[in-house]
């Protein structure tokens, strides 16, 4: 998950468990203003930072000059749950002193340490619904279990943790709703524009009715509550504390139709007669009926994308590896090549030449968005199905030999 999202929720869940007393502006205390004690403050933005501060470990690698950080240390012990209590523990102890700088109130030293645990969770289960893999239980052992729910990128997520916010911003103070809501709603729904324009880019695209959709439902939230002052009357924590029902039931939803999505693979492998332990189905954007399936057989890796409920077959490709040789052997035992084999969960091998240099390049399939469209003769699979090389350029790791079969270069592969 992007590190923006996690802020989001984190904000989100503070919002919602650590407002304290917060007195909304429709309420007897206050008719001009929402009020909020500063210990909340300090909650809330204890939950956001604890929400982002496993990703401070993509910082490692370019300090380090290592390529391969973002298999090796990426998710690693920042991530890791037999390491929260200390990272918590560190936090809420830093956590004091700038507390005092501000000259704000803080919560009890224990207080802040749950707090801290609270905003450490919510990223390290958001990251663990991905596809990427994440290593929860390092030290002690460095597997990457990742449960395939949700893509890396998940803008309906980041909406349902967003919105309530923003619209419990709108609410805070009477005489600002008007121009607070216009604001938000105007800015939403560029947003929406602008996922529209990423997702046609990316090569995800959907239908432009649905940003109007989506801006529509933006009003509905933002504007339908100010009738009849009903909106002023909440306090921020039942606006997010919604946000955050809304949330679990999406990640529910997407844990549903995970399930679903895998029997349509296992039925695609049975029906073609493809045994294989080595099976995924994993979500793609922008929503949760599109999904894709990848077998990993000896002669490469079967890919479909489908849409559920129905899991009619949008498209079926498989991506060839090339067999081992002794360039692909001599490969095998590069440091390098191991750590991507390791990270890797459905990798495709291809060899080729470049004038007197032989170039050996493994990518993982999980991470393809286009194909080569040259098809390959007489590789194995059902009648009418497309058979493609790998895409060159999508996280690919290459090894270059020289004509006396001496590897002179190895590292990620750039456009």
């Amino acid at each position: 998950m992007d590190t923006i999202t996690h802020g989001i929720v984190g904000a989100l869940v503070g919002k919602a468990l650590f407002s304290g007393g917060d007195a909304p502006a429709g309420s007897s205390l206050n008719k001009y203003e929402a009020l909020s004690s500063t210990t909340a403050r300090v909650a809330i933005v204890a939950c956001t930072v604890g929400s982002v501060f496993p990703d401070i470990d993509i910082f490692a690698g370019r300090l380090a000059h290592n390529p391969l950080a973002i298999m090796e240390w990426h998710r690693n012990i920042t991530h890791s749950f037999v390491l929260l209590p200390l990272w918590a523990l560190l936090l809420a102890a830093a956590s004091i002193p700038l507390a005092r700088l501000s000259h704000w109130p803080r919560p009890s030293f224990p207080a802040l340490i749950g707090i801290y645990a609270v905003g450490l969770c919510t990223h390290v289960f958001l990251d663990i619904v991905t596809d990427f893999g994440t290593m929860i239980w390092s030290p002690l052992d460095y597997s990457r279990p990742a449960w395939d729910w949700i893509f890396i990128l998940d803008l309906t997520l980041t909406s349902l943790a967003l919105v309530p916010q923003l619209a419990a911003w709108c609410y805070r103070v009477p005489k600002k709703f008007l121009r607070r809501a216009r604001f938000t709603w105007g800015g939403l729904t560029a947003g929406a524009l602008g996922a529209y324009a990423l997702a046609r880019t990316a090569g995800y695209p959907f239908a432009l009715w649905i940003v109007a959709f989506v801006s529509a439902v933006f009003a509905l939230v933002l504007f339908v509550p100010g009738i009849r002052d009903a909106g002023f009357r909440w306090r921020r924590s039942s606006w997010c504390l919604g946000g955050s029902v809304l949330v679990i039931i999406y990640l529910a939803c997407a844990a549903v139709m995970h399930g679903k999505a895998v029997a349509s693979v296992e039925n695609f492998a049975a029906k073609n007669n493809l045994r294989s332990d080595n099976r995924a189905a994993l979500p793609l954007p922008p929503t949760l009926t599109h999904w894709s399936g990848l077998i990993g057989t000896p002669e490469g890796v079967w890919r479909t994308t489908f849409h559920l409920p129905s899991g009619e077959i949008e498209r079926t490709q498989f991506y060839s590896s090339a067999k081992s040789d002794r360039f692909v052997d001599a490969a095998k035992k590069l440091h390098g090549v191991q750590v991507y084999l390791w990270f890797a969960r459905f990798p495709v091998w291809r060899v080729t030449q470049r004038g007197d240099l032989t170039v050996v390049d493994v990518s993982d399939v999980r991470f393809f968005r286009e194909y080569d469209p040259e098809v390959i003769a007489n590789a194995p699979g059902p009648r009418g199905v497309a058979t493609v090389r790998t895409d060159p350029a999508g996280f690919t790791f290459e090894v270059v030999f020289n004509a006396a079969g001496q590897p002179i270069s190895s590292g990620f592969r750039r456009r």
